[in-house]
C-alpha cells in the first residue's frame, strides 16, 4: 500500500511540475521571483526549520495561517484552530487542551499528562496541557508541522508541532491597531497593539486582549472570560546583534467547559451538566439511589493564570549566527467542573524554565544548525475526582529535567539537488512524590434499611518515581527543484513522546512512544504565480502508543494479593499504521478573487490495542471492542476488572476525509475603498471521539460553513466586518467520556453553535 501510494503521488506530482517550466520561464532565463508579479500570490515566510525561509521552499509538510486570518475567523482559543487546518483536531478537557494531529495526540486530563503534539510560543516549548490559553492575539502567523519533529523540536513532538508566532516590534515605526467585536451570546472581544520607536535601534510593542461570551449551554457552561497582556522590547544594533524580550500575562475565568448526557434529550441539544433534565437522566441510570451519586451543580469555575518571559538573542559571529533563547513560564490552575459527568476539582502550580542555544550557517552549498537544549519543570498539583460511588484524591509533586543536543544539515550536491540529515539525543529524568487516596463505596452500614448509610473506604497509596528515558531521533531527506517554482522532496523522520508517570504502587510510568514517518511531497507555483499546488503523501509507523484512561492500578497490598483501584493512568497499549495524502491549493482565479482548497485523506488502523478497564459497579464496561473478565481484584466487593482488545479499530479523532474550501473576492470602490466578501466551509467524515468506540461517542460526517463581508477604506485604516460562523448551526461533538460510575452513560462536549456579529478595526 505504501509503495503504491507514494508511486502514484510522485508520478502525478512530477507530471504537474514538469509541465510548468514553459509558463515559469516564459520571457526570461533567470529564476523568477515568486512575488515579482503584482497579480500573483504573495509569499509566506516561516521558521518551521529554525531558520527563515519561503514556505514554498521548505522541504517539509507545514501549513501556515496568517494572523489576519485568525482575526477574521474569530480565533481566541486553541480549540478554535480545528476549523482552519484539516490535520488538526483540538478539543477542551476542563481547563486542559487536547491536540490531535492526524490521530496522534493524548487524552490528557490531569497533572501527569503531556501532549503528543508539541505546542510552541515564539520557538519555546510549552509543556503543560493547559498552556495554550490567553495567547491568541496580535499574532504574525500560526504554523502547523505535520509528522514527527524529533530532530529540531525533540521530545513530545511525535505527531508534529503547532507554532504560535507573535507580531514583533518594528523599528522606526509608530503604529497600532484596535479591534472590537460584538455578537450573539453577548459576545464581546477586543484586541489591540501599539508600536513605539525608542530611538533608531529599539522599539516597544504592547498588545492585549479581552474576550468574553455567555455560556452556550443551558446552565451557563461553555462560556469564555479571558484577558491577556503582552509586552515586547526589541533591540537591533545594526552591527550583527539583535534581541527581543517578551513578557506576558493571561487570565482565564468563567464557568468553564460543559458536557451533555447522550443521547440528546428531546431535541434540546445544549443542555448543560447541571440542567435538571440531564441530572434526572443521569440519576435514572444504574446504579441508582441509594448507591451514592454525584449531582452536577452550576458552581463550576475557572480561575487560571499564566505568566511568561522569553528572551531571543541573535549574534552574527561571522562563520555562523548564534541564537540563545532563555525562557520561563508559570501556569497556576484553579478550576472545578462536571463536564465529564463527575466532579473535577483541581489546583495546580507549575514552573518551567528552558534554555536553547543554536549555531546556524547558511552558505551557498551547506546549511547547518547545531544546538543544545535544557528544560526543567516543577509541578505541584492537588486533584480530586468524585463519582459518588468512587472517588480519587491525588496530591503530587512532580519534577522533570531534560537535556538534548542536536544537529541538522542540508548539502547542495548541485544547484537543484540537496540532501538533508539530522540527529538528536534527548535524556529525560522524571520524579514524583505522590500521595493518593482511593475512596470506594463498599456497601451500607447494617442494618441498611431504612438509613442506607454508605461505607466508603480510604485506600492510601504513596507513589514515588525516579526514572530516566533516553532516545536518539533522526531525519534523512532529499529535495529536488524540478522547475523554478516546483520542489519535490522525500523524508524519513522519527519522533518520540517521553514516558509519563502516574500514581500507583510498583510500575507507575509508561515507556516512551515512537513514530517513524515516510513522506513524499511537492510544492509548486503555476500559471505565472497565480496557482499554488502542494501535495503530500505519507506513511506513519506508530509504536508503543501511550493511551490515557481510567485504568486499574495497584493501590494496596494484602496477604491475599494486590488490590487495584481506578486511577487515570497512561500506559503503552497500542501500535498503529497510518497512511494518506493531503492536497493544498491556492488559486488566484482573477485579480481580486482567491480560491482555496485543502483536502486530506487519512487511513488509520490499530495493529494492536489492548488495555484493562475498571468497573466500579461490576458489570462489564460498555465498549465497542472485545471485553473479557480478568483475575485482578478491585478495591470494592462489587468492582471488576476487564481485558479490552480494540485491535483493528481506527485511531480516535482521525476522520478519513477532511475538506476545507473557501473563496474570497475583493470589489474595488475606487477612492472610497473596497468590499471583501468571503466564505469557507469544512467537511469531515465520521470519527470516534474516545477509545470506547461507541455510537454515542462518535461524531458523524458534517459540514460547517462561515461567511463574512468587510468594508475597508482606501487607506486601509478602517475596516468593518459582518460575520456568521457555523451557518448551518451544526451540532458537532468535540470530546466524549463514559461515566466511571455508570457503565454506558456517555457525556459529550460540543463545539460552538452558530455565532454572528460585527467587527471593527482601526489602524493608526
Amino acid at each position: 500500500m505504501l509503495c503504491r501510494t507514494l508511486f502514484r503521488s510522485s508520478v502525478a506530482i512530477t507530471a504537474l511540475a514538469l509541465a510548468s517550466p514553459v509558463v515559469a520561464q516564459e520571457g526570461s532565463d533567470a529564476r523568477p521571483d515568486p512575488a515579482a508579479s503584482g497579480n500573483g500570490l504573495s509569499d509566506i515566510i516561516v521558521t518551521a526549520q529554525r531558520r527563515e525561509e519561503n514556505l514554498q521552499r521548505a522541504a517539509l509538510a507545514v501549513s501556515a495561517v496568517n494572523g489576519d486570518v485568525l482575526v477574521n475567523q474569530s480565533v481566541t482559543r486553541a480549540d478554535d484552530l480545528t476549523r482552519l487546518v484539516p490535520a488538526l483536531q483540538v478539543a477542551p478537557a476542563s481547563s486542559f487542551t487536547q491536540i490531535y494531529l492526524r490521530g496522534i495526540g493524548t487524552f490528557g486530563a490531569n497533572a501527569f499528562a503531556e501532549q503528543g503534539v508539541a505546542f510552541n510560543l515564539d520557538g519555546v516549548y510549552l509543556s503543560r496541557p493547559a498552556a495554550p490559553a490567553a495567547l491568541f492575539y496580535d499574532l504574525e502567523r500560526l504554523e502547523v508541522l505535520k509528522g514527527p519533529q524529533g530532530t529540531l523540536y525533540g521530545r513530545n513532538a511525535s505527531g508534529g508541532a503547532v507554532n504560535v508566532i507573535t507580531a514583533k516590534p518594528k523599528l522606526g515605526e509608530s503604529s497600532g491597531f484596535l479591534t472590537g467585536e460584538y455578537g450573539n451570546y453577548d459576545t464581546f472581544k477586543t484586541s489591540g497593539a501599539i508600536n513605539l520607536p525608542l530611538g533608531d535601534q529599539a522599539a516597544l510593542r504592547i498588545s492585549g486582549q479581552r474576550a468574553r461570551h455567555d455560556g452556550y449551554m443551558s446552565d451557563g457552561y461553555d462560556d469564555e472570560d479571558t484577558w491577556a497582556l503582552r509586552g515586547q522590547l526589541r533591540f537591533d544594533t545594526g552591527g550583527g546583534f539583535n534581541a527581543n524580550l517578551m513578557v506576558d500575562y493571561g487570565h482565564v475565568g468563567g464557568m468553564g467547559s460543559g458536557g451533555t448526557i447522550m443521547p440528546l434529550l428531546a431535541g434540546k441539544k445544549r443542555l448543560g451538566p447541571s440542567d435538571p433534565a440531564v441530572i434526572a437522566a443521569y440519576l435514572a441510570s444504574p446504579p441508582t439511589l441509594p448507591v451514592p451519586q454525584i449531582i452536577a451543580r452550576d458552581d463550576g469555575y475557572q480561575d487560571n493564570e499564566y505568566y511568561g518571559a522569553i528572551a531571543t538573542l541573535n549574534a552574527d559571529l561571522g562563520f555562523a549566527e548564534l541564537t540563545v533563547i532563555p525562557a520561563w513560564r508559570r501556569t497556576n490552575l484553579d478550576f472545578l467542573g462536571y463536564a465529564s459527568s463527575f466532579l473535577i476539582d483541581v489546583t495546580e502550580k507549575s514552573d518551567q524554565m528552558s534554555l536553547e542555544t543554536r549555531l546556524a550557517n547558511q552558505s551557498d552549498r551547506l546549511k547547518w544548525v547545531l544546538g543544545s537544549y535544557y528544560f526543567v519543570e516543577d509541578v505541584s498539583a492537588r486533584q480530586f475526582f468524585d463519582q459518588g460511588s468512587n472517588g480519587t484524591r491525588i496530591n503530587s509533586e512532580l519534577e522533570t529535567n531534560s537535556y538534548a543536543v542536536f544537529g541538522e544539515a542540508t548539502y547542495s550536491l548541485t544547484d537543484r539537488f540537496r540532501l538533508t540529515g539530522g540527529l538528536r539525543y534527548t535524556h529525560d529524568n522524571k520524579k514524583q512524590d505522590t500521595e493518593a487516596h482511593t475512596y470506594p463505596f463498599v456497601g451500607f452500614v447494617p442494618p441498611a434499611f431504612p438509613n442506607f448509610t454508605p461505607i466508603i473506604l480510604d485506600l492510601r497509596t504513596d507513589a514515588t518515581s525516579d526514572v530516566n528515558f533516553s532516545k536518539v531521533t533522526w531525519k534523512a531527506g532529499v529535495e529536488y527543484d524540478v522547475a523554478d517554482r516546483s520542489l519535490l522532496y522525500a523524508t524519513v523522520s522519527t519522533g518520540f513522546k517521553s514516558g509519563v508517570l502516574f500514581s500507583a504502587l510498583g510500575q507507575n510510568f509508561s515507556r516512551p512512544e515512537r513514530l517513524t514517518a515516510y513522506t513524499i511531497g511537492s510544492k509548486n507555483r503555476f500559471l505565472d504565480n497565480r496557482l499554488q499546488l502542494n501535495v503530500e503523501a505519507f506513511y506513519w509507523d506508530y509504536k508503543d502508543q501511550q493511551i490515557s484512561h481510567l485504568a486499574p492500578v495497584q493501590v494496596a497490598m494484602t496477604p491475599g494479593g494486590p488490590i487495584y483501584g481506578p486511577v487515570f493512568a497512561t500506559e503503552n497499549a497500542g501500535a498503529a499504521t497510518l497512511y494518506g495524502a493531503e492536497l493544498e491549493m491556492l488559486w488566484k482565479v482573477m485579480r481580486d478573487g482567491v480560491l482555496s482548497l485543502n483536502v486530506q485523506y487519512l487511513h488509520t488502523k490499530y495493529d494492536d490495542l489492548n488495555y484493562q478497564a475498571y468497573s466500579t459497579s461490576g458489570p462489564a464496561p460498555v465498549i465497542g471492542c472485545a471485553v473479557t473478565p480478568s483475575s485482578l481484584t478491585g478495591a470494592s466487593p462489587a468492582a471488576r476488572i476487564y481485558n479490552v482488545d480494540c485491535s483493528g479499530r481506527p485511531l480516535v479523532n482521525a476522520p478519513k476525509w477532511v475538506v476545507n474550501a473557501g473563496y474570497e473576492h475583493s470589489f474595488d470602490l475606487g477612492g472610497t475603498g473596497r468590499i471583501r466578501a468571503g466564505v469557507d466551509t469544512r467537511i469531515e467524515s465520521s470519527r470516534y471521539l474516545s477509545l470506547d468506540y461507541l455510537s454515542l461517542g462518535r461524531q458523524g460526517s458534517y459540514m460547517m460553513s462561515n461567511a463574512r463581508l468587510t468594508y475597508e477604506t482606501a487607506s486601509g485604516k478602517l475596516a468593518v466586518t459582518a460575520f456568521v460562523n457555523n451557518i448551518e448551526n451544526k451540532l458537532v461533538f468535540a470530546n466524549s467520556v463514559q461515566s466511571p460510575a455508570k457503565s454506558g452513560v456517555i457525556y459529550n462536549q460540543i463545539r460552538p453553535p452558530r455565532t454572528y456579529g460585527i467587527r471593527g478595526t482601526v489602524r493608526f
